[in-house]
């Protein structure tokens, strides 16, 4: 492990003059892995409190408005927020912190490619304002991937301050954007298992072991800060049995052919948006395209986490309130009609908001998608089919096999699906879906060299995005 104290690596010129005589310390008192791992630990507790404070700051903007969306009447005024909520987070990234902000595990993923480690230092603190002003006013999008970039800023610049190596730095960056994916998802396994399969961190023992101890650490500080409580509680059912094995796969088969739909449009929108050179109608045209979206669909305002909890424990009814499908159909037929139009218009929704202007992720929309296309999936075959399937279970799967198909990373999925819900007993199928998904999406891809995973839509601004910003060269 290099330990030089060249001041080249070194971003807070306050601090040189104690950062060569204390790494000399360091080095002669202190083995290298343990000193990486006291690192680990420092930078997990700060990612957990740092998604702690993040939520926060998305439940206060939120209950500016959603107390005003009122069950059972159509909420014409719901177009306004997002609207806003775009229009000041474009503002945001480009007046006052003026950085890219859009997509950051997909900026994080090539900035890592091209061995740019040096992230700036507002990111430590500008993804958790620019997310929270996005998601608290309907933004239709996740959490994960701005604490996850505040994550690796936060790893980034604790290596910066004390003057790391460039590979020292590429080892905290992973710990802490794992760190923050373990801490919103409340998932330290998912958490390491997204800097596995998707940031690609160093595959040597001290930096998996730095990153598991930082995904352990970032989780135990927002659990004990949330008073040991998840997000999203899921009551198993006692009515599911293996007998239902064979319509988990198809379940699968349907939850990848969704992911193939969700993944074509978000990329064929993030073009859109990209081809829209001023950036103040980039915004406008995003923010009414999620506001149109919602006014028809209020269930899809932010992360939606409390319909899609309701939903896998086996109460629907908050799906049509409030939408204009609402008197349409009644019953099986007028849910099945939401859910299905929901699921049509989630990615249109997701890409919106993080395309246009706004700062968000692409995880968590895909958990809602997934619910709604196992909701779907049920409700479609008990109606239809005469079946007895348990629909929150299978919304519950869902969950997993859209995820999976989406980003391609089924082993997050399915730890993440398991952990932020502290439900195992579905391990089996959980596991089933995924990888049915995952393999749908695989054929598909191998029968046309033109289709790309959603990850890949998201490097956009590598081909010239109008706002793109180099975020790691200062």
């Amino acid at each position: 492990m290099n330990n030089s104290t060249d001041n080249r690596f070194t971003s807070f010129p306050g601090f040189a003059s104690w950062v060569k005589p204390f790494n000399e310390w360091r080095v002669a008192h202190i083995p290298e892995n343990t000193f990486l791992i006291f690192l680990a630990i420092v930078i997990g507790i700060a990612c957990g409190f740092a998604a702690f404070a993040f939520k926060w700051l998305i439940s206060l903007v939120a209950g500016l408005f959603l107390p005003h969306i009122k069950d059972g009447t159509i909420n014409l005024w719901i177009i306004l927020p997002p609207i806003g909520g775009i229009l000041l987070a474009g503002i945001f990234t480009r007046y006052i912190v003026r950085t890219n902000l859009a997509h950051g595990v997909g900026q994080l993923i090539n900035d890592l490619k091209k061995k740019l480690y040096r992230l700036r230092h507002n990111i430590v603190f500008s993804p958790i304002i620019g997310g929270a002003i996005t998601l608290g006013m309907g933004g239709s999008a996740g959490a994960e991937g701005p604490i996850a970039y505040t994550g690796a800023a936060i790893g980034s610049n604790v290596g910066q301050l004390l003057g790391l190596s460039p590979r020292m730095l590429k080892i905290l960056i992973g710990c802490g954007t794992s760190a923050g994916i373990a801490g919103i998802f409340s998932a330290p396994i998912g958490g390491l298992m997204f800097a596995l399969e998707l940031v690609g961190i160093e595959l040597s023992i001290p930096a998996v072991l730095a990153a598991t101890v930082s995904c352990l650490a970032s989780y135990l500080t927002i659990f004990t800060l949330h008073g040991g409580h998840s997000d999203l509680t899921f009551t198993p059912l006692d009515n599911y049995s293996m007998d239902m094995l064979p319509l988990v796969l198809l379940l699968g088969v349907f939850c990848g052919i969704y992911s193939i739909y969700y993944s074509y449009i978000a990329g064929r929108l993030d073009t859109f948006y990209k081809r829209i050179r001023n950036p103040w109608l980039r915004n406008l045209t995003g923010g009414l395209a999620i506001g149109l979206i919602l006014f028809m669909f209020p269930a899809m305002f932010g992360v939606g986490y409390p319909i899609l909890g309701n939903v896998i424990n086996g109460d629907c009814t908050a799906l049509a309130k409030g939408s204009i499908l609402e008197g349409l159909l009644t019953g099986p037929q007028g849910l099945m009609l939401v859910a299905g139009g929901i699921l049509l218009c989630k990615c249109w929704a997701v890409a919106s908001t993080n395309s246009s202007g706004g700062v968000g992720g692409d995880f968590a929309p895909t958990l809602y998608a997934g619910g709604m296309a196992g909701f779907l999936f049920a409700t479609f075959c008990n109606t239809y089919f005469s079946t007895e399937l348990p629909v929150g279970v299978f919304a519950y799967l869902g969950m997993a096999g859209a995820m999976s198909g989406i980003i391609e990373a089924p082993l997050m999925t399915i730890f993440i699906t398991m952990e932020m819900t502290q439900t195992y007993r579905y391990a089996l199928p959980v596991t089933l879906c995924a990888f049915v998904s995952f393999l749908v999406v695989k054929i598909r891809a191998l029968l046309s060299e033109e289709y790309q995973p959603l990850i890949h839509h998201h490097l956009w601004f590598r081909h010239g995005h109008p706002e793109a910003t180099r975020n790691s060269s200062k």
